[in-house]
């Protein structure tokens, strides 16, 4: 099977795939009793509802494609191993992005997959059960939600811009200060800032038009690979949170539906980073 069949097969599998997991997490969402645990911080959480879809996902692309490999959030956590992404068929996947969002009933989650060749994302797919939305990509043919194509807003000013800005990661104290001066930095120029609670689907909705950028870090693979060709399949950019081109395996990234809006907030980024750098000096 040639590079292109097979990435064909993979897409009609994994959306079929996707489809039938949405069930397992709507039942999720609507029961009372999720059996929430803590993987580590208090703000990482896992459900019974996680490790199932994940189950689902990995046993049938494992039935088709049982050459591939895998990269999940849930089986990485279990294994403690070191996440390394080799030139074979790799799958990234995280079961139910916004866990927080699912406990809690807020609708804000999604289902990310992708798929990596030569380590270059190929496929993406990322689906939110509770409002029905299918987000798809196969690179180099574009960008749809529910079968019709979607483009970015090509915004390129901030001051015409809907940010999305995750203050919850200030979580994680080392990016704590920088966090929230990066915030009052946009809120003083853009449209309004958006807090979703989900990376993955935040990404979507730059490519579908709903926002116009995001910066985010101290994430893993799973939180940004499909999104992120979705944002670039719909005309957008995706860069690192210090320039140039992002590594998927360190996904500190600006996103934007433009590359002039990129390049705005990187700047913003970095003049916040540096003055805080000399404030400890």
């Amino acid at each position: 099977m040639s590079d292109e069949n097979e990435i064909k097969a993979a897409f009609e599998t994994a959306v079929k795939l996707v489809k039938q997991c949405n069930e397992i997490v709507l039942d999720g969402f609507r029961s009372a009793s999720k059996q929430v645990e803590v993987k580590g911080k208090h703000w990482d959480l896992v459900t019974v509802y996680d490790k199932r879809v994940e189950d689902v996902l990995i046993a049938g692309l494992r039935k088709q494609f049982p050459h591939h490999k895998f990269c999940a959030e849930e089986s990485a956590f279990a294994s403690g191993e070191t996440l390394i992404l080799t030139p074979e068929p790799t799958w990234i996947i995280d079961p139910i992005d916004g866990t927080v969002n699912y406990v809690r009933g807020v609708p804000f989650i999604c289902i990310s997959v992708a798929l990596a060749f030569n380590r270059e994302i190929q496929i993406a797919i990322i689906a939110n059960p509770t409002s029905n939305e299918l987000f798809t990509a196969i690179k180099g043919k574009g960008s749809f939600l529910n079968g019709s194509r979607i483009k970015t807003r090509n915004t390129k000013e901030l001051k015409d811009a809907l940010v999305g800005h995750e203050f919850s990661i200030g979580s994680y104290e080392p990016i704590r200060s920088a966090l929230f001066e990066r915030g009052q930095k946009f809120i003083a120029e853009c449209v309004g800032l958006r807090a979703f609670g989900s990376a993955a689907l935040s990404l979507a909705y730059i490519a579908s038009g709903q926002i116009d950028a995001y910066s985010i870090q101290f994430l893993k693979p799973w939180d940004i690979a499909a999104g992120a060709l979705l944002i670039q399949e719909a005309g957008g950019t995706v860069i690192s949170i210090t320039g140039g081109q992002y590594d998927i395996m360190k996904p500190d990234i600006i996103a934007a539906s433009s590359e002039q809006l990129a390049q705005t907030i990187l700047k913003i980024v970095r003049g916040v980073d540096e003055g805080l750098a000399q404030l400890k000096q």
